[in-house]
């Protein structure tokens, strides 16, 4: 019998037009659900859910041709953060842009892929992946250059490096082609991985914008929970888990030639590209999978209760087992942080 999975990838390469995508938009977190109470892996999860976000995007995009008519030149649509790395889950937000043919003409066609990524995004946010709150998609024009403009881009990043610019804008280092014409962003990784690996100077001030997302440890490494605004005491383990982990691995990944984006797989590869230690990728990994499991588990309470899934987790969620987890696996991660600064020579760059 195929699996929930499996039928929903296949309605929604059958769905003829956006509606029908809207309609299937419930099932997606529901799927989650479904998941996560089979207690498959954390890993696991989230490269399901991330190809149904997959299948989304590519059927839109389909659509959006057959709406518009064939691009004028060629283009790649691409996406970046947790879908391209293939670890979103549900309430991911949108992170994608369009990389055009050097022939792209703004006067002739920039009304063509101003359409699309109008198109595109909005009905993103219409089956549930919420606009980018930083407009980092490619309805907006920031996001939507030429191969050489969004080279030039790159090459400004990594030889004037910013670390505040770099937490905002370090997820297009995880730059993955999703549609159209992959020789645009063949070309265009090849030339910044390359210009990364040889840059020190880079790789210090992505480690320095590293450190903007602390595990949430506080006074005598306990866990660190804050009040909202009722009062409710609350961690949030997407920028004081995830976030950490993700960054740790992106900065080891680029400064070693290590071109792969999944954050597990680019830590597991990093001891045959580097002096690393095997134990402790070993246990930055467990880390950042334990941290996930909590993370989906809190989401899946969330949607049966039919609220937001979001990645707050309530103090009073976390039983004691969960929080001693949750406190060595933020040890883990802060040593790995502290790691990272000593390795790149970045303690000047905070």
């Amino acid at each position: 019998m195929p699996s929930a999975n499996a039928n929903l990838l296949s309605d929604i390469g059958a769905a003829r037009n956006a509606g029908e995508l809207r309609r299937l938009a419930p099932k997606i977190p529901a799927l989650l659900v479904t998941l996560v109470e089979a207690g498959r892996p954390a890993q696991i999860v989230a490269k399901k859910m991330s190809a149904v976000g997959e299948a989304i995007s590519l059927r839109l995009l389909e659509l959006a041709e057959q709406e518009l008519g064939p691009p004028p030149v060629s283009y790649a649509f691409v996406v970046a953060g947790s879908l391209a790395r293939r670890e979103q889950i549900a309430g991911s937000d949108q992170d994608n842009a369009l990389v055009l043919s050097d022939d792209f003409n703004p006067d002739r066609h920039d009304a063509y892929f101003q359409a699309l990524g109008r198109a595109v995004c909005t009905w993103l946010d219409q089956c549930g992946y919420r606009r980018c709150p930083g407009d980092i998609m490619a309805s907006n024009a920031c996001w939507r250059l030429s191969l050489s403009a969004w080279q030039h881009r790159f090459r400004r990043w990594i030889d004037q490096p910013d670390p505040q610019a770099l937490l905002r804008v370090g997820i297009f280092f995880d730059l993955r082609h999703q549609h159209g014409d992959a020789e645009l962003v063949n070309q265009l990784r090849s030339d910044f991985l390359a210009r990364a690996r040889s840059s020190p100077l880079f790789q210090a001030h992505l480690a320095a914008a590293a450190q903007g997302f602390k595990p949430a440890l506080g006074w005598l490494g306990r866990l660190r929970f804050r009040r909202d605004k009722d009062q409710v005491q609350r961690l949030d383990l997407k920028p004081h888990g995830i976030q950490p982990v993700v960054d740790i691995a992106r900065n080891h990944a680029l400064a070693h030639g290590v071109d792969c984006l999944n954050t597990v797989e680019r830590l597991q590869s990093l001891p045959a590209a580097g002096n690393f230690d095997d134990a402790g990728i070993r246990a930055l990994v467990a880390a950042f999978d334990q941290v996930n499991t909590l993370r989906q588990a809190h989401q899946a309470r969330r949607i049966r209760a039919g609220q937001y899934p979001d990645y707050r987790v309530r103090r009073d969620e976390l039983g004691q087992a969960d929080r001693r987890v949750l406190k060595r696996a933020f040890q883990v991660i802060a040593t790995a942080q502290q790691a990272l600064l000593r390795r790149y020579h970045a303690e000047d760059f905070r």
